[in-house]
């Protein structure tokens, strides 16, 4: 019997030949197997025709609704249970790897900063010698080779992306893998069968995803499931308990993070400036402070802030005490505090896209421009609630906001500006143009020598999606256009 069947429990029509297996329809090509599993919205049941027109040779599924006459089609009853196990082991032997819970997984969650935290963990990592991949919201990077985005293109992945991984970057070894947990993920579980992290990290919690959450409580504590994991360290930011009173985390293990010195690990930022950025971070045992100094080119102070969750997650014995440790050779992530350079004019692209985002990000520019113009849009067919915030936050530190689109999707761009307007008594501050490349053009023409036209909701991103279709767009490449 065919060991992947006989893992499953079930027999193999003859004469199958497996070529890959996924359980999204995106991914079946001739000779796939499609495992139609239970979704958050819809069972994967009924996509399983779609499946087998685009190549797949066997359907394995779950629902017990659901019924064929074609052999080739086969239901499972205890596919998800025990964690998926089962379909853990079929992809172990299909990719014959059996060493994925033997990596150290640095994981990251917040509202905002794990895509940063994650990839500069991935490179201090990397730079101090060990083999590291980064996983997360711009893709996939193995050591220092390019970023790719071909295999997932979730903040997460789920554990048929994550063996896709692997097996793309034909890693044997057991390696540091940085990577970003979603709330959404964290909530389905989706990669329960890593069994344990070497660190985990929650930066912040805020406010987003209430479309699916439906409420803070519920999206706070899909957060604070990434502890239900065992791991070597975890790092929490003070600032989450203080202002989350409810919260009560009994953990001996946690570690809790801050600029207050009261706390076991605290950090102070000396100096802070697009050129130049000092820190430390104090470590307090028994025997005395740790100190550990830091100089880098990071900017601003909340993007230092993910860098010393980085720091404390690669694991502070890797620098050195009581000296400086220069770190000029990090980068953030494209379209993170991305400070557009050789253009005669200062514009930022940032992937800010929640109140609290455009709060710290805005708030930490002020002081270094005259003025602030700031282009943005809200996703449509998502959180209604968030859009008035984010416009009120925007205005509270913009002299001019052009409200544009973003990921309209099925809903009307008037809606949207309706919803972000609604009660907004500063409308002489914003210009409304739906066509995101003319707002842009239009900020840039608004701009003088010593203000900074701030970019904010997309960031890296290089596609625009609006009724049913994705289109390719790319704020780096107006703002190319305009100056090149």
């Amino acid at each position: 019997m065919n060991k992947l069947a006989q893992i499953l429990g079930i027999q193999f029509p003859n004469e199958i030949e497996i070529s890959s297996i996924t359980n999204t329809t995106d991914k079946v090509k001739e000779g796939s197997i499609f495992f139609a599993l239970k979704g958050t919205q819809n069972h994967g049941s009924k996509y399983i025709d779609e499946a087998f027109e685009k190549g797949a040779k066997l359907a394995i599924h779950n629902d017990k609704n659901f019924y064929s006459s074609n052999e080739n089609i086969i239901y499972v009853k205890d596919l998800q249970s025990s964690g998926g196990e089962k379909i853990f082991r079929v992809l172990e032997a299909f990719y014959k790897i059996n060493n994925l819970n033997n990596h150290n997984y640095y994981a990251f969650t917040g509202t905002n900063g794990k895509t940063t935290s994650a990839y500069l963990c991935h490179q201090l990592l990397t730079k101090k010698g060990f083999s590291s991949i980064y996983i997360g919201t711009i893709g996939t990077q193995y050591n220092t080779n390019p970023l790719d985005q071909s295999i997932s293109k979730k903040t997460t992945p789920d554990i048929f992306e994550l063996f896709e991984i692997f097996n793309f970057y034909k890693i044997k070894n057991n390696i540091a893998v940085c990577i970003e947990i979603s709330s959404h993920a964290l909530d389905q579980n989706r990669l329960e069968n890593i069994k344990y992290f070497k660190s985990s990290s929650i930066l912040n919690i805020g406010s987003d995803h209430l479309d699916y959450h439906k409420n803070i409580e519920n999206y706070a504590e899909s957060k604070l499931k990434i502890f239900s994991t065992e791991s070597e360290s975890k790092f929490i930011n003070q600032k989450i308990l203080n202002e989350n009173p409810n919260i009560s985390i009994k953990d001996s293990s946690l570690t809790k993070v801050s600029n207050n010195p009261s706390t076991d690990l605290y950090y102070e930022i000396l100096e802070c400036s697009f050129k130049k950025s000092l820190f430390k971070i104090i470590q307090k045992n028994e025997k005395g402070d740790s100190i550990y100094q830091f100089e880098t080119s990071i900017f601003p102070e909340f993007n230092i802030a993910n860098l010393i969750f980085a720091i404390c997650s690669a694991g502070l014995s890797n620098f050195d005490k009581n000296k400086m440790n220069k770190l000029d050779f990090l980068k953030l992530p494209k379209g993170r505090s991305d400070f557009i350079k050789d253009i005669p004019a200062n514009i930022i692209i940032d992937y800010a896209h929640n109140p609290e985002g455009f709060l710290l990000f805005l708030s930490s520019l002020q002081d270094f421009f005259d003025n602030l113009v700031v282009v943005f849009g809200c996703g449509g067919n998502r959180d209604r609630s968030k859009r008035p915030l984010m416009l009120n936050a925007a205005l509270k530190y913009a002299d001019k906001v052009i409200f544009t689109s973003d990921n309209s999707r099925n809903e009307e761009f008037s809606e949207i500006l309706s919803d972000a307007t609604a009660s907004n008594n500063s409308k002489s501050k914003i210009d409304v143009i739906e066509d995101r490349k003319a707002a842009i053009i239009h900020g840039a023409n608004l701009i003088k020598k010593d203000d900074c036209l701030v970019i904010l909701g997309k960031g890296h991103e290089e596609t625009q999606e609006k009724d049913g279709q994705i289109l390719f767009f790319s704020d780096h490449e107006v703002v190319n256009e305009i100056y090149n």
